[in-house]
């Protein structure tokens, strides 16, 4: 995971441990975690696949900014 994600899933654990937060919603911030760590995985696939589909050169700027979105 990222670092963004890291720190994200240590002030879910924070607030676990205080107790603030109601079950429900420790529920719902579990799968949302999860669900980035999908996507942040799958956006990394997608980068790859998309360097080896331009035959391993560099991307254009605008590209890259693009699938960095």
């Amino acid at each position: 995971m990222t670092e963004k994600s890291d720190e994200m899933k240590e002030r879910l654990a924070k607030l676990k441990e205080d107790g603030k937060l109601p079950a429900e919603a420790e529920a719902l911030l579990d799968e949302l975690i999860l669900e980035l760590a999908e996507l942040e995985r799958s956006n990394r696939a997608l980068r790859r696949a998309a360097l080896k589909a331009a035959g391993g050169q560099a991307m254009s700027s605008r590209l890259r900014d693009a699938l960095y979105e």
